[in-house]
């Protein structure tokens, strides 16, 4: 994919990025769920993390580590939350890679119990419609 003038994280503003590797960078999240909610980015404009190449991959864990010391000496935070919405249907708004580091604190929720599992509301509860009707193929092993 090519940059576009219209995405915001095609064209980062240096003075916001907290953190930075040779693949990506990251910066604070301007619609914060939690104090210290952070994006991981690729400096290269892709659509998501699927269609990162392995070095970007392994780029993007090495930051989340990065920005977790950050976010320890700064926030103290009880846990975490890392993901990537992918795709609409998923909720990702901004069609340029990124993934969430959101630091979690007691009381930050009600009843943070099922964590990531409760995004889809009211469906923490075993379901055997959600899986395939076959086994899937093996995993190729080298």
């Amino acid at each position: 994919m090519e940059r576009t003038q219209s995405c915001p994280f095609c064209s980062p503003h240096t003075d916001e990025i907290i953190a930075r590797n040779a693949l990506c960078y990251a910066l604070w999240d301007m619609f914060p769920v939690t104090k210290g909610h952070l994006l991981i980015i690729p400096f290269r404009h892709t659509l998501d993390y699927f269609s990162l190449t392995a070095e970007e991959k392994h780029a993007m864990t090495g930051l989340v580590d990065d920005c977790r010391k950050i976010l320890e000496d700064n926030f103290d935070p009880d846990g975490y939350n890392l993901g990537y919405n992918i795709g609409e249907a998923a909720g990702q708004t901004v069609m340029h890679c990124h993934c969430h580091l959101i630091p979690r604190y007691f009381g930050d929720t009600d009843n943070p119990r099922g964590g990531v599992r409760r995004v889809v509301a009211g469906k923490y509860y075993r379901d055997p419609r959600c899986r395939p009707p076959v086994s899937p193929p093996a995993l190729h092993q080298d």
